[in-house]
């Protein structure tokens, strides 16, 4: 019973478990290997943010009267701006007539906080005192067959729901509607601040007001959407 041929199916038997036991470890490992891989991907998009794209469109573009707010009235939401530099004070100087206006992409945050840029721009050309002007509010000449002056605002402001708000007739607004983009980033684990009601009102002689601030139409010509940035 204790032949060789007892010997050899021993040695059978044990290779048979040996290239077993190997093969289940190659499996194991790379099951193991594949479960890190799908963990650290879920892993990596859950921290990532996303980015939203909305369009706003927007009918009336008003500066307060004492120059420190510019309010940008959308259908769905109002965009009320405190950081704005010299903007109202270049609208009401002689060069206005001839300002074009571009906006940027707005950026809006969990707090409904949001920034952007104000592109104002000037075609063509200019007389002594008109380039004085430009020259002494900032802006730069960037043209070479056309003179072409530009000034950038960078504005920051919060958005505010327009729920139930209508611009009367009565209130200067654009000839026809436009749009801005706006770009609303999400963070993981991060809870949206709640959109609060526009402060933007309507007084009894259909002026509006904001915060006791007459606001004051600004008749700007916009740029055609296919030149938005």
């Amino acid at each position: 019973m204790n032949g060789p041929g007892m010997e050899l199916r021993v040695r059978a038997v044990i290779f048979a478990r040996m290239n077993m036991n190997r093969r289940n470890f190659l499996l194991s490992t790379a099951a193991l290997a594949l479960s890190g891989c799908t963990t650290a991907s879920l892993l990596k998009k859950s921290t990532e943010d996303t980015v939203d794209y909305q369009r706003e469109r927007v009918s009336g573009f008003f500066a307060s009267v004492d120059g420190k707010k510019l309010v940008v009235l959308g259908t769905d939401y109002h965009y009320v701006m405190d950081q704005i530099g010299d903007l109202p004070q270049v609208l009401r100087s002689p060069l206005k007539p001839r300002l074009n206006a571009e906006f940027s992409y707005f950026d809006l945050d969990h707090d409904n906080h949001v920034s952007g840029q104000v592109t104002l721009q000037l075609k063509g050309k200019v007389s002594d005192a008109e380039r004085q002007q430009l020259q002494m509010e900032g802006f730069e000449c960037k043209g070479f067959q056309e003179e072409v002056w530009t000034k950038v605002y960078k504005v920051r402001g919060t958005r505010y729901l327009a729920k139930g708000f209508e611009l009367p007739a009565s209130v200067s607004k654009f000839n026809h509607d436009y749009e801005i983009i706006v770009r609303e980033s999400h963070s993981p684990g991060v809870k949206r601040a709640m959109v609060l009601l526009t402060p933007v009102t309507l007084a009894m002689d259909g002026v509006l007001v904001l915060g006791g601030i007459v606001l004051a139409p600004v008749a700007l010509v916009v740029l055609s959407n296919t030149h938005w940035r």
